[in-house]
């Protein structure tokens, strides 16, 4: 998962940045709403998390610009003290959760979750698909109830092309859901994780649950699924 922080305050009053690498998530900043708009017309991220606070407007407008750019990726807006008025204004401009700050890094980690769960179409923290299950929230693949083995890289993989379920994914998508724009993977690296998944998967008693489509990428296999190449998720690499 890559996510835009936007701002400066600490959320969870330590390094929000470790914490959630440590989760698995990446994130790339930038402190103002001006800032905030252009990147998120070039790359694709998950998610923002957004201060309302911001040097430049209130982050409340930021998501109002955002919006009214086209632009739909979900936002968590933060903020250390907020009427209801403002709260209601914020959610009313677009955002689509309100996070008093500090707060602890469990219900923090858990409204990102869920927020990118639901925007994907997702109700369910568990996803499933034949055999296997996805624990979004406890970083868990299953299969026939039995926990796989999985590295963090791994996980990720799995995580988008679950949460993309009947999309071609190519590999610059992958790129931008593992790592951030500090890193520079070669696309390769995409390549050899597949093969990893796909290895420890057909140990398991699913050998054919991640497709290549050749000269397009990567998509998740479902029975007698069609596949129409016209479909195809191609991201630019967060720079």
């Amino acid at each position: 998962m890559l996510i835009l922080r936007v701002g400066q305050a600490s959320i969870c009053g330590g390094n929000d940045a470790q914490l959630l690498r440590k989760h698995g998530i990446s994130s790339e900043h930038t402190e103002t709403g001006r800032d905030s708009l252009e990147f998120l017309r070039l790359y694709d991220y998950d998610l923002v998390l957004m201060d309302l606070d911001l040097p430049d407007m209130p982050g409340h407008e930021a998501i109002r610009l955002a919006r009214a750019a086209g632009l739909s990726t979900p936002c968590i807006v933060l903020a250390n003290a907020a009427t209801p008025q403002i709260k209601v204004k914020t959610l009313d401009q677009g955002a689509d959760d309100f996070v008093l700050t500090p707060c602890h890094p469990e219900e923090l980690l858990g409204r990102i979750r869920a927020v990118v769960r639901r925007s994907q179409g997702h109700a369910n923290s568990i996803l499933r698909l034949g055999p296997v299950e996805l624990s979004l929230d406890r970083h868990e693949v299953r299969v026939n109830g039995q926990k796989l083995p999985v590295s963090r890289r791994e996980f990720g993989v799995l995580e988008l092309l679950f949460l993309k379920q009947g999309v071609i994914l190519n590999k610059n998508a992958f790129l931008i859901h593992l790592y951030t724009g500090m890193e520079e993977p070669e696309m390769k690296t995409i390549d050899v994780i597949i093969c990893r998944l796909r290895k420890k998967l057909a140990a398991a008693g699913v050998p054919t649950l991640i497709d290549t489509v050749w000269g397009c990428g990567y998509i998740l296999r479902e029975p007698q699924m069609s596949v129409d190449t016209g479909n195809v998720v191609a991201l630019a690499t967060a720079a």
